[in-house]
């Protein structure tokens, strides 16, 4: 993970093996506030490329312009984009499976509610 401050257009980067250098190499960009426009799905390509990762994770919090969402298509084996709703879907789903460190900083709790099916 990145420290505060400029990241050049990489907030986390990751690999397979003991030091994260394998292949596959995921180059990861968080944005928060508004609608992302395309320039920054651009800049995340152009990252990968520099940094010879095989796949980019464009994390999109306030959602992207209608340019920027058809960007990716075209490439939809190397980048993905996530949207809020595809993180707490993506944490909710293997949340029992996280480290405990991480479910502690979470901080979840499992309710049951009555469906009305």
């Amino acid at each position: 993970m990145s420290p505060p401050g400029p990241d050049g257009g990489i907030d986390i980067s990751a690999g397979r093996g003991p030091l994260g250098l394998d292949t596959p190499r995921l180059i990861v960009q968080v944005k928060s506030g508004g609608q992302i426009g395309s320039p920054v799905v651009s800049q995340l390509q152009g990252v990968m490329s520099t940094y010879d990762a095989d796949q980019g994770l464009l994390v999109a919090w306030g959602g992207l312009t209608k340019q920027a969402r058809d960007m990716p298509r075209h490439q939809h084996l190397r980048v993905r984009v996530w949207e809020a709703t595809d993180v707490v879907d993506a944490v909710l789903g293997n949340y029992d499976r996280l480290p405990d460190e991480t479910q502690t900083h979470l901080a979840l709790k499992r309710i049951w509610v009555l469906s009305s099916a």
